[in-house]
């Protein structure tokens, strides 16, 4: 088995995994390894259609709105009277 370290984490957030512990009967180590392996084993939602698209477009392209520019004169709408 290897160590890992985590510096920085939410005092929160530990508070929160250490409540956890005691309530299972467990270490803080075990609790958070648990935390971990099933937050790994949980499949990442797909992404949604608009992010997906999004994604295709160079960062340059990117913004809050999409304007389709049509080059050159538009014509009228067809009169159907």
């Amino acid at each position: 088995m290897t160590d890992m370290l985590i510096r920085k984490i939410d005092p929160e957030l530990k508070r929160e995994i250490e409540r956890r512990a005691r309530e299972h009967g467990r270490s803080l180590s075990d609790e958070a390894k648990l935390v971990l392996q099933r937050g790994l084993t949980v499949s990442e939602p797909p992404l949604k259609m608009g992010t997906y698209l999004s994604s295709l477009l160079p960062e340059e392209f990117r913004g809050d709105d999409l304007v389709f520019e049509i080059p050159g004169d538009v014509s009228d709408p067809p009169d159907f009277e």
